[in-house]
């Protein structure tokens, strides 16, 4: 609102300069056409804030990236302690800066309520004068004498002049010992101001300055519009009584008895009276009445000065050459063969892009494959995970793509479109920079001659390959692509990811990535004795407690947080309400332990269902960043065979729970939800080896079915079921039913021992990995390593047990301490591995 605001008086005094250099260049003096003008003025300035980018100027330009609402990469505040994946890069160098702090002021909410402090006392002052000043003229005395005007006259006690309100103007008692000429003249300049209606035209001047009242030309408005009503009001009275210097001294005479009230329309202020008496006395010559005819031809005048400041200016991004059917036609010069990306949700983004007379599609972690072509003109894409179909009618083109994905409908919306070369080395500079990809990390892209190079924090550097105009991939495989504002202005980067989809990074100055590069140094140094000791942070328990209650009320104290954590928080507030309301009340709170990060882990009993949060604290004392995973009650869930599919039911639980599958197959699967009509919903593409998660609510059932949509079986969340393995030999198994696994992996403990040195040495062998625990291992690479440079060396490995996910436990013994390892092998590939307490 406060930016509507601004706007509208910016363009409001814009329109106002165009006016005053008119009125100025062309000498105009006539006070009749000022206050029309002027008037004309007030309203726009009244109506600005609706009426403002109505007039819209389409401008035709090449086409640029489009902005991505946030809203499509919600920050997921049920994460596990699993960081952002880091992009396939070598570790090396980091950024070396120094730290500089920031503060995290809510600056719009203290604008807000300053703006709504004074508006509002200027309002009140409004509302409390009309409603004097009518009761005043309500107790005053109709005139019943013979009046020299057609006007309603009062004679009020309260008064010591005469003043005008609306259409009623009133005397005081002294009126009827007046002599003729002053009566006449106090009664023809009154008349004229009820004539011409000024005492409305100052209200809504009035109520402009309230709205406006940081901007100083309403308040020059409402100064210049009194005053024109006033000389012309003076010029009337002058004409009726034919002497100008008697009227003077009767002006004179009456300014010294008034005193008015906010909302009168006195004959005579003081302040004024000088410079009126003045002109009067100077004036040679009568202003000429303006009639109504004259009033349209300068509104008519105004108008196009209205328009121009009233209206903005639109780029329309014209679409590409039209594919022929049979894609014989050559593209258009500025052709580029990438032509749209579109985002099919938080993680998902279809590349649709040209290679000379072909057409070619890549879905996020699949292969780039050419399409089929239609003779009804739509394009067909398949792959592993099914097939895609859309149209390519141009005429069909828009902001969003609707396609037909295994039978059923996704909503794509674009969020790049490059009908452009590729990038020019000159323009490489527009993308150097910072973007903050994660709260505690940086992605730095700098210029190496004709190339970019990209580097995440505490990771190598790699070199970027254009592939189309704001377009870059790595390897040619993990694309980024820069975004841009309205201004045109590269802003974000949406980095997609092979494995874990698209992040979206938001550009940051310099001195905001050096405080992320400190932090993290910082934390790094720390994190290892932490670990080691396994004690928490003072004043980390009474934090989260008070959190929970701010955000069971909905009103979360940002000021505790840090700017990221916040920004977080504001975006997911009404998930995050409504799933502490459904929880109730926090019976305990117990500490867990310190993961590899320096999270500090708590778990909590609730009275409808337990959860597990951690959280990381700043030096400050603030939250740098919580995550939250409700763990559900204590209802069992279970799995339903196929069979059963057209009894199940979805209905919403009463306890929210985190649910995670891992997919042992080796084909992609899909999840659905299941609704309350037993239909399906919220489709998820799951590759070999990769973990899906979802917050959703006990017994609230979700479908795991093959590529082709054919059902496996139906997991329905509960204690038994948060954590879920898909796999061949256990498919439809209801949990329990068999003994779990009670020896380890054939091979798992040789795996662990060579995985911990190559992590120690900081060379992991990323090929005895899957893609997922790669990404992992890179990210939590710098810490891991930090913590066992202070473990010391390896001395025996113990197996204690095998989790639900069917990985193994070990407890390492170092030469400094102990810790607790979880890892899944098969094939002797590592599948699954983490470091620390986990539950």
């Amino acid at each position: 609102m406060i930016a509507t605001l601004a706007e509208a008086a910016l363009r409001s005094f814009v329109l106002g300069g165009v006016v005053w250099f008119g009125l100025n260049l062309f000498r105009v003096r006539n006070p009749h056409v000022h206050m029309t003008a002027w008037v004309i003025v007030l309203l726009v300035s009244l109506a600005m804030p609706f009426v403002m980018h109505w007039p819209t100027l389409t401008i035709a330009r090449l086409p640029l990236s489009v902005p991505v609402p946030d809203e499509l990469w919600p920050a997921d505040i049920s994460m596990l302690e699993t960081p952002q994946p880091a992009l396939p890069i070598t570790p090396g160098a980091t950024i070396e800066s120094p730290a500089v702090s920031t503060v995290s002021i809510d600056w719009r909410l203290a604008i807000t309520i300053v703006y709504a402090g004074v508006a509002g006392l200027l309002l009140l002052r409004l509302a409390i004068g009309l409603c004097l000043t009518w009761r005043l003229v309500r107790a005053a005395q109709p005139m019943r004498d013979s009046i020299m005007i057609d006007a309603d006259v009062r004679i009020s006690r309260d008064v010591g002049g005469p003043v005008t309100f609306g259409s009623t103007i009133l005397v005081p008692p002294q009126f009827a010992g007046w002599d003729a000429k002053k009566r006449l003249a106090v009664l023809a300049h009154e008349g004229a101001h009820v004539a011409n209606r000024d005492f409305y035209v100052l209200l809504l001047a009035s109520l402009n300055r309230a709205v406006f009242w940081f901007s100083p030309f309403s308040w020059w408005q409402l100064a210049r519009l009194a005053e024109l009503a006033e000389i012309i009001s003076d010029a009337q009275a002058i004409e009726v009584i034919d002497d100008r210097l008697s009227y003077a001294e009767i002006l004179l005479d009456v300014a010294t008895s008034v005193n008015p009230r906010p909302m009168e329309l006195a004959m005579a202020r003081v302040s004024t009276v000088r410079a009126r008496v003045e002109r009067i006395i100077a004036a040679a010559a009568m202003p000429v009445a303006v009639g109504w005819r004259k009033r349209l031809w300068i509104a008519a005048a105004i108008v196009p000065a209205v328009i121009v400041s009233a209206g903005m200016i639109a780029y329309r991004t014209p679409d590409p050459a039209p594919f022929a059917a049979d894609l014989g036609e050559a593209p258009a010069p500025h052709y580029h063969p990438f032509v749209n990306f579109y985002a099919m949700g938080p993680a998902s983004v279809f590349a649709v892009f040209r290679e000379g007379d072909d057409l070619y599609g890549q879905l996020t972690g699949q292969r780039r494959l050419r399409l089929t072509v239609g003779n009804d003109g739509t394009a067909s894409y398949v792959a592993s995970s099914g097939e895609i179909t859309f149209p390519l009618d141009p005429e069909r083109r828009s902001s969003e793509l609707i396609l037909r994905m295994n039978g059923r409908d996704v909503r794509a919306l674009r969020v790049a479109e490059m009908p452009m070369a590729a990038a020019e080395p000159a323009s490489l500079d527009q993308y150097v920079g910072w973007y903050r990809i994660a709260p505690n990390r940086v992605l730095a892209v700098r210029r190496d001659g004709d190339r970019l190079q990209v580097q995440e924090t505490v990771q190598g550097r790699a070199t970027l390959l254009a592939e189309g105009a704001d377009v870059f991939s790595i390897h040619g495989e993990n694309l980024l692509i820069f975004l841009r504002d309205e201004q045109a202005k590269v802003a974000r980067v949406l980095v997609q990811n092979a494995v874990f989809g698209a992040r979206l990074a938001p550009r940051i100055d310099a001195a905001v990535a050096q405080a992320v590069e400190a932090d993290f140094a910082r934390r790094l140094a720390e994190v290892p004795d932490r670990f080691r000791e396994q004690v928490p942070a003072d004043g980390g328990k009474e934090m989260i407690l008070r959190g929970i209650e701010d955000l069971r009320r909905g009103t979360p104290n940002y000021e505790r947080m840090s700017a990221p954590l916040a920004a977080k928080v504001h975006r997911q507030l009404n998930e995050m309400r409504a799933s502490f309301v459904a929880l109730g009340a926090v019976e305990s709170l117990f500490f867990r332990g310190v993961g590899p990060g320096g999270y500090d882990i708590y778990g909590a009993k609730f009275e409808n269902g337990t959860a597990e949060f951690r959280l990381m604290l700043e030096p400050d004392g603030k939250a740098g960043d919580v995550l939250f995973r409700p763990d559900g009650n204590d209802e069992l869930g279970g799995i339903v065979p196929c069979s059963e599919e057209a009894s199940v039911r979805g209905h919403a639980g009463t306890s929210p729970i985190r649910i995670m599958v891992y997919n042992e197959l080796a084909d992609d699967i899909q999840v659905f939800n299941i609704e309350a009509d037993g239909s399906r919903k919220t489709q998820s593409l799951v590759r070999p080896n990769i973990t899906w998660a979802s917050t959703t609510t006990v017994n609230n059932p979700w479908m795991i079915a093959d590529k082709s949509g054919r059902c496996l079986e139906i997991l329905v969340p509960g204690r038994q079921t948060r954590f879920h393995n898909v796999e061949a030999s256990n498919l439809g198994a209801r949990p329990g039913r068999a003994a779990r696994r009670a020896v380890p992996i054939a091979n798992g403990e040789e795996m662990l021992r060579r995985y911990i040195e190559s992590v120690g040495k900081g060379q992991p062998d990323y090929d005895r990995m899957t893609s997922e625990v790669a990404d992992i291992t890179r990210q939590q690479l710098a810490f891991d390593q930090a913590i066992l440079a202070r473990l010391g060396a390896l001395r025996a490995v113990s197996f204690r047990g095998v989790t639900a996910l069917d990985s193994d436990i070990y407890i390492a013994q170092f030469a400094n301490g102990s810790a607790e390892w979880r890892i899944g092998v098969r094939n002797g590939t590592i599948t699954k591995i983490a470091l620390g307490p986990n539950f």
